[in-house]
């Protein structure tokens, strides 16, 4: 027996790679779409997530969706809701971006001096690539607790300092800006 998440089907991107139905996710591509349709201060799009978590829940049939399919409920959905001109401009941007720092760690292995920062900057710059419009990054602290072993001791704050101001940058960095122009910016979390 396979246990869908919240009971909601998985999603499949169009490279094939499995992704998490998430509503802040839905709830974002919902308001681009009414800004572009001219509705600055639309309230309907946390109603429509949940609505839309129901239908996959209870109505949809099958254990996977595709992005292109999910894209085609909302549109419906927005249609049959009388906003036209929303359904017109939805599209659903890649699902969230998750990026663990950890796996960057593990990744540089013993060449973390030379390799970590390149690693971050290369995946950063994948993910700004795509159209995601929120990008999670992870295990701050277990990558420092990590690396202590690989530095000198008492740099765990400096190293903190180093890699929270390298993701600041690479967010404010002109290349990051021009790539994003037609989107909204990519919301970076780091936890």
């Amino acid at each position: 027996m396979i246990a869908l998440r919240q009971g909601i089907p998985l999603l499949v991107t169009p490279n094939g790679r499995p992704a998490s139905f998430t509503k802040q996710w839905i709830i974002g591509a919902l308001e681009q779409a009414a800004e572009l349709a001219g509705l600055e201060h639309w309230s309907m799009a946390s109603a429509l997530t949940d609505a839309i978590a129901i239908y996959l829940q209870q109505e949809f049939e099958g254990t996977m969706i595709t992005l292109f399919q999910l894209e085609e409920v909302i549109q419906k959905l927005l249609i049959s809701l009388k906003h036209d001109a929303i359904a017109a401009s939805f599209f659903l941007p890649d699902p969230p971006a998750s990026l663990s720092l950890v796996d960057l760690v593990q990744e540089a292995g013993t060449a973390y001096e030379l390799v970590f920062f390149p690693l971050l900057r290369k995946r950063l710059h994948e993910i700004t690539e795509s159209s995601s419009l929120r990008l999670e990054i992870s295990d701050l602290e277990p990558c420092l607790r990590l690396l202590q072993h690989r530095v000198r001791l008492g740099r765990h704050n400096i190293l903190r300092e180093e890699i929270v101001n390298y993701i600041r940058r690479y967010g404010c960095s002109h290349f990051f800006r021009n790539k994003r122009k037609n989107q909204k910016p990519l919301e970076i979390e780091l936890s």
